[in-house]
């Protein structure tokens, strides 16, 4: 297990956060192998208090965080080198079909949910909903309070409600297609042989 300090938190020294670090191992371990055994993930994962993940199809690659109070009710692929603020909520489309006359919602069956995938180097903001069977593109940001209703290419910050393009990540065409060549090279694809 290689420690690595560039993302250390200002002002933090190298022992404690190797000593969190650790911990972090821990935690993750307990919640994919006593709590949430469903959930399958390749890598280190950091997972922040009060976190759910319901019994869905759940798969996280390397270096993902997830922040206070995320909850995570749909199928859902992660990539790598993911952020999730707190209280993001990934959600399903098609819970309760409210179409049909002469029966309630709460009798409804629910309809078939498409998987979310949310693509390498995403940052997701506090307190964002991302609706089920989308996806997020490689690179993308979604700005906090945003409400992610259909697919954000590459590159991109989103947000609103329903979330629309806010601007490119980066001040032009060069620079993006430099930032993805990047990725394609230093980022690991998601290991499921764990599965």
């Amino acid at each position: 297990m290689k420690i690595e300090y560039s993302n250390m938190p200002k002002d933090s020294k190298k022992f404690n956060f190797a000593i969190r670090y650790l911990f972090n191992h821990i935690r993750t371990w307990y919640f994919f192998n006593i709590i949430y055994p469903w959930v399958k993930y390749s890598g280190f994962v950091r997972i922040m208090a009060h976190t759910n993940f319901a019994k869905r199809k759940i798969l996280i690659g390397n270096n993902v965080q997830f922040g206070q109070y995320c909850n995570v009710s749909n199928d859902v692929e992660f990539g790598n080198n993911i952020l999730l603020a707190g209280r993001v909520c990934i959600i399903g489309r098609q819970d309760h079909s409210f179409d049909v006359p002469g029966v309630l919602i709460w009798d409804s069956k629910r309809k078939e949910e498409k998987p979310t995938i949310i693509e390498d180097d995403v940052w997701i903001g506090h307190n964002s909903t991302i609706i089920g069977g989308i996806r997020i593109g490689r690179g993308s940001i979604i700005a906090a309070g945003a409400v992610v209703t259909k697919d954000i290419p590459p590159c991109e910050i989103w947000g609103g409600v329903p979330a629309k393009k806010i601007r490119d990540r980066f001040q032009n065409e060069i620079d993006k297609r430099k930032h993805l060549m990047y990725l394609n090279n230093h980022t690991k694809t998601f290991n499921k042989s764990n599965e």
